[in-house]
């Protein structure tokens, strides 16, 4: 390629890069389609994508659900829509509630998990695969009209179908299914209608309830979640995968600890397994089930000779965590982003028995906010972008006194007018715990993003503790739920206050007290008493017995003139009196500030030498030699 006038010209016989890249494209036919410019990956259509999707913007969603159909749409233009006029409901909000609560009620049934259509040896896969297309696309439409008729709100589920096929593979070609679900709180992560739907598989599949993370919760909550599921009819177990994998420690403290953790208490139901007591009941449901399936003539729902138990549930419960406990080994890729594993994975434990591993998936429910789930772990906490309200979320479960013991810091004390055991705001808190780890954005700002994750990352750990308790439990059991957290960090649940006794103390009981003992022992927690106040307690104990002694029959069978009277009780000031003391100078002169004694020295004036100064020409001359210099000058030489 040379130049001419400067300007490039094309030397003769030779192909530009683009050129060729066009001819390559249009020999191999790629020409005029869309293929035609995606990435090799991307082209393949062999190849599903198998990355969860919960939450999507409703142009995405519109899109799915025309691919489902197989539909095409156009545009149009000037034909408006008024979808709302923005309109208030002026009914209450009670009211509202009430007929949110019935119409959940009312369409519970039609919370399901998708089916996979009946299928046989003489069905192919494309035509498997469109009946499996046409029915995910009816599930997906029957939840959208459940929300757009009945107005009820469903939390983000899994909307990918190839998702829901790797729990169709699962369930077809398990014996059992174990549903493994967060022993916090059982309730919402577990599903009815997937032990519906196992048992309409093969008469003989049975399922498990297992419920992991138990050695967060106390013995006796264990024991009153056993009666509620008792109850139920539901077939459980207790378990720690953690504990499971500090079984397999070589430090001889943390196995000694674990092997605790599983020793039976007072009811044998709230036992926490360990590996081989769950591997010894696995295999024996599984082999029961296999049993009833022989002797009902419907042979076994599994294939081969071994054994096969599907785990199933929710994102982020502790499915691989619970495989790599039971191997003693990492098996299966473990993370704390939910979603991790996004394949079923079959693997063989013992002879007789294989585990089958599956993709956590998010159920359609119903749901008050996003919040519940992102604090509950479902939803990926490293893909937030508003933070605030699921750690609002959480500060109103595990309350001010567990978060400032675990994380060894001071919060935001409530204003004059709140209730001073108040659980703090997100802001406070988000603020509070960024500062304290030192975690600063742009400009100086408290990262509160980082700080938001961190606390739900701890959240769903058990770093920081909330337990549910079973539904209609007594008062006493519900103070266990809510105290555990406390007592697993190390404090004391508040006492339950002392009844008043009918009969208050005579002054004349408390007049010999010298009234020395001044401490703060009314403040509430956290309160800082003033020097104000301690001098106001000071002058009011001595300067009350004398009157309360002089003034006994005017004022000896006063209550309130007896309860002034005692030298010895101090008073009972919140943080709201304090502060008004303060500003209204009670309790004599305050002192002012005296300046230091350093601002009081004077710096010596700096001198510069008689440079400059006027000389006395009438001094008389001492007599000293004056010599001439090497340079030329004249030099003073004294005698």
């Amino acid at each position: 390629m040379g130049k001419h006038n400067g300007k490039a010209r094309k030397s003769k016989g030779a192909v530009s890069v683009g050129s060729a890249l066009v001819n390559r494209a249009r020999r191999e036919g790629r020409t005029g389609t869309a293929a035609a410019y995606l990435h090799t990956t991307d082209a393949s259509s062999n190849k599903p994508n198998m990355q969860s999707v919960i939450e999507t913007n409703d142009l995405d969603e519109m899109m799915a659900m025309a691919s489902l159909a197989g539909k095409d749409f156009t545009a149009e233009k000037e034909h408006v829509i008024v979808i709302s006029t923005g309109a208030v409901d002026p009914v209450d909000h009670e009211r509202r509630e009430a007929e949110r609560a019935a119409a959940e009620e009312r369409n519970r049934h039609r919370l399901r998990i998708p089916r996979r259509p009946a299928w046989d040896g003489s069905t192919t896969p494309e035509q498997l695969d469109d009946q499996e297309r046409s029915s995910f696309y009816e599930w997906r439409r029957d939840l959208a009209s459940l929300e757009q008729d009945e107005r009820l709100v469903l939390t983000p589920f899994e909307k990918n179908l190839e998702v829901w096929r790797q729990l169709w593979r699962v369930l077809e070609r398990s014996d059992v299914v174990v549903q493994v679900v967060d022993a916090r709180d059982p309730l919402t992560y577990r599903s009815e209608d997937l032990e519906r739907y196992a048992l309409a598989l093969h008469p003989t599949k049975r399922s498990l309830l297992l419920l992991n993370k138990a050695d967060l919760l106390p013995e006796a909550l264990r024991s009153t979640w056993a009666d509620h599921l008792d109850s139920l009819g539901c077939d459980y177990v207790f378990w720690s995968a953690k504990a499971g994998m500090d079984e397999h420690s070589t430090d001889e403290d943390v196995r000694a600890a674990a092997l605790a953790r599983q020793k039976p208490g007072k009811d044998p139901r709230a036992r926490v397994l360990g590996v081989d007591d769950l591997l010894d009941l696995l295999e024996g449901r599984a082999a029961k089930a296999a049993a009833d399936a022989e002797a009902q003539g419907a042979g076994r729902a599994s294939r081969g000779e071994r054994l096969v138990v599907g785990l199933t549930g929710y994102p982020n419960v502790g499915k691989s965590s619970t495989i790599n406990a039971l191997f003693g080994s990492k098996k299966t890729a473990v993370a704390p982003t939910p979603g991790k594993t996004k394949h079923f994975q079959t693997l063989n434990v013992t002879s007789n028995l294989c585990l089958c591993d599956c993709p956590g998936l998010v159920l359609p429910q119903y749901a008050n906010s996003k919040a519940e789930m992102v604090a509950a772990g479902v939803i990926p906490i490293d893909r937030l972008t508003d933070v605030r309200a699921p750690v609002e979320a959480v500060a109103h479960r595990v309350g001010r006194r567990q978060l400032e013991r675990v994380y060894g810091m001071h919060l935001p004390a409530p204003g004059r007018q709140e209730d001073p055991n108040r659980p703090p705001t997100a802001m406070e808190l988000l603020r509070a715990f960024a500062y304290a780890r030192g975690w600063v954005a742009a400009s100086g700002l408290p990262d509160e993003t980082r700080a938001g994750r961190r606390i739900l990352k701890d959240y769903v750990d058990g770093k920081i503790l909330y337990c549910k308790a079973p539904p209609g439990a007594s008062p006493e059991v519900q103070a266990l739920a809510e105290s555990a957290g406390l007592r697993r960090s190390g404090v004391e649940p508040p006492a339950a206050p002392p009844a008043a006794s009918p009969a208050a103390s005579p002054a004349g009981d408390s007049s010999g007290s010298d009234g020395g003992d001044g401490s703060a022992a009314g403040v509430p927690e956290g309160g800082a008493v003033s020097a104000a106040a301690r001098q106001q307690e000071g002058a009011a104990g001595p300067a009350a017995a004398p009157g309360a002694a002089g003034q006994a029959g005017d004022a000896g069978d006063s209550s309130d003139g007896a309860a002034a009277a005692a030298p010895g009780q101090p008073l009972d000031l919140d943080e709201g009196d304090l502060l008004l003391i303060d500003d209204l100078d009670i309790g004599g002169k305050k002192s002012k500030p005296v300046r230091p004694a350093y601002k009081f020295h004077k710096k010596q004036a700096r001198s510069k030498g008689d440079r400059g100064q006027k000389k006395d020409a009438t001094q008389v001359y001492d007599g000293a030699a004056i010599v001439q210099g090497k340079r030329g000058g004249i030099v003073r030489v004294p005698s």
